[in-house]
Formats: structure tokens, C-alpha cells, sequence
């Protein structure tokens, strides 16, 4: 099963920042495609990452090492998958 795990963008540059390119999981992370959505009267942007429940797990268990401010939105996800 497909998730997507939704944050926002400074959340996803600093998650970014702090993943090694050589990690496995630096990929999924470069995958994640902006999205323009309407929030009462004005657009916000996020970041949505399509990607595996075991994919998901991986990346919480990376952002629980190198960036704590990304667990939230990937624990959101996993907790409530949708398909993609």
C-alpha cells in the first residue's frame, strides 16, 4: 500500500538538509513534488512524498535520528495511509 506524507516546506528543506545523499532514503526525499492548495482566502504550499508504508518507516526512522521536527508529519501519514 501507497501513502503520502504531507509537510511543510521548511520542514521538508531541513529534513533535506540533515539527510546524507549517500542515504538510502535521500532519494525518496528528492522525489517529493510541491503542491498548491487553497487555505481559506490565500494558497499554502507543501511537500507530498508518494511512497511505500515501509518506505515511510524508514524515512521515521531516519528523521528520529537527523531531524525530529519531520517525525510528526510521517507518523501522521503512516497512521492514516491512503492510496496514492
Amino acid at each position: 500500500m501507497n501513502i503520502v506524507i504531507e509537510m511543510s516546506l521548511p520542514v521538508y528543506d531541513g529534513f533535506m538538509d540533515q539527510c546524507p545523499p549517500s542515504h538510502p532514503e535521500y532519494e525518496t526525499l528528492k522525489n517529493g513534488v510541491i503542491v498548491r492548495r487553497s487555505k481559506g482566502n490565500r494558497f499554502e504550499r507543501i511537500l507530498e512524498i508518494h511512497c511505500s508504508v515501509e518506505r515511510a518507516k524508514s524515512l521515521l526512522d531516519l528523521a528520529k535520528q537527523v531531524y525530529p521536527d519531520a517525525v510528526p508529519d510521517i507518523e501522521k501519514a503512516i497512521a492514516a495511509p491512503r492510496d496514492s
